[in-house]
C-alpha cells in the first residue's frame, strides 16, 4: 500500500474530521506515495519505536499521540522529535498519528474499552452535534456488580498495573462512563449521564475531589496502559483491508512504575 492508501483506510474507520480541534492528526513525515508493506502501531512516536519498527521490518509508523501537537519553531536534529523526523526521513518511513478521530471512532478507543468490560451498545459520553463520534463512552453492564469485582475485571481486560479507586468500597455498579486517556474535566458528564462509576486517567486532585463530593464514584488508570488496550484494535482495523502487515511494537515511553 501506499502512504496515501492508509491514510484513506483510516479515514474510513476513524474519520479524520472526528479530531479535536486542538489536535494533530494524519501525516506527520513522509511522501504519500511512499510504498508501505509492514506498518508498526505504538502508542507514542518517540524514537526507540521507531528504531523497533525499522527493526522489525516496518516502512511506516502510527502512533496514537500525535508526533507534533504545536508548530515547530525549529528542527533540533538532538531533540527526541528532532531524531524521529531524522530517522524517518533517511529511512523513507513515514509516521502517521490518528490520535482523537481514534478516540471517538465506532470501534476506537473508548468503544473498545467498553466492549473489554462488557458495557452494552455503548454511546459516546459527549456526544458531537452531528451525533458522529464525540468524546468518552457511557453504557450498562449486563448487570450489577460489586465495585471491587468491576475493577478487577477492568485491570485484566485492560492490563493494568494499577487502578485508583474513590468512593464507597461496599457499592455496587451498573452504568459506567469512562474516557480513555485525559478525561479528569468529564466527570460532570458522567454524573448528568447517570453512570454509577467514571473510570479515566490523570485525574487532578480537585477533580476527584469534586466528583466524590457529588456522589459519583472515580477510578483513574495509567493514560499509556489504559489508551494501549486498544492498540491491537487499531492494527485489526487497518490489516482488514488485507494488502499491509500490522505490527503492534512493544516498545512503551512509560514502563511499570516502581511502587515502594
Amino acid at each position: 500500500m501506499k502512504v496515501k492508501d492508509i491514510l484513506a483506510a483510516i479515514d474510513s474507520f476513524a474519520p479524520f474530521r472526528l479530531a479535536e480541534g486542538w489536535d494533530n492528526v494524519g501525516l506527520m513525515i513522509g511522501d504519500p506515495e511512499w510504498d508501505v508493506r509492514r506498518l508498526g502501531i505504538s502508542l507514542d512516536p518517540l524514537p526507540e519505536a521507531l528504531d523497533e519498527a525499522l527493526q522489525r521490518g516496518c516502512q511506516g509508523l502510527l502512533s496514537h499521540h500525535p508526533l507534533f501537537f504545536k508548530p515547530l519553531r525549529n528542527v533540533d536534529l538532538s531533540s527526541p522529535e528532532g531524531r524521529v523526523i531524522r530517522k524517518a526521513v533517511k529511512a523513507d518511513m513515514a509516521v502517521i498519528a490518528a490520535h482523537t478521530n481514534w478516540d471517538g471512532a465506532e470501534r476506537g478507543v473508548n468503544r473498545t474499552l467498553a466492549g473489554r468490560i462488557g458495557l452494552g451498545p455503548a454511546a459516546s459520553l459527549v456526544p458531537t452535534e452531528t451525533g458522529e463520534g464525540g468524546l468518552g463512552a457511557v453504557g450498562n453492564l449486563p448487570a450489577a456488580v460489586p465495585v471491587r469485582e468491576l475493577l478487577g475485571t477492568m485491570k485484566r481486560a485492560w492490563n493494568l498495573t494499577r487502578i485508583d479507586y474513590y468512593g464507597d468500597p461496599a457499592c455496587s455498579i451498573l452504568r459506567v462512563a469512562l474516557c480513555g486517556g485525559s478525561g479528569g474535566s468529564l466527570w460532570p458528564a458522567a454524573l448528568a449521564a447517570g453512570a454509577d462509576l467514571y473510570v479515566t486517567a490523570d485525574m487532578k486532585y480537585h477533580d476527584i475531589l469534586d466528583c466524590t463530593r457529588a456522589n459519583l464514584p472515580v477510578a483513574a488508570a495509567d493514560h499509556g496502559e489504559m489508551e494501549s488496550a486498544a492498540t491491537d484494535e487499531l492494527a485489526r482495523c487497518l490489516a482488514a483491508g488485507g494488502g499491509l502487515e500490522t505490527v503492534p511494537l512493544g516498545y512503551r515511553a512509560l514502563g511499570a512504575p516502581l511502587r515502594l
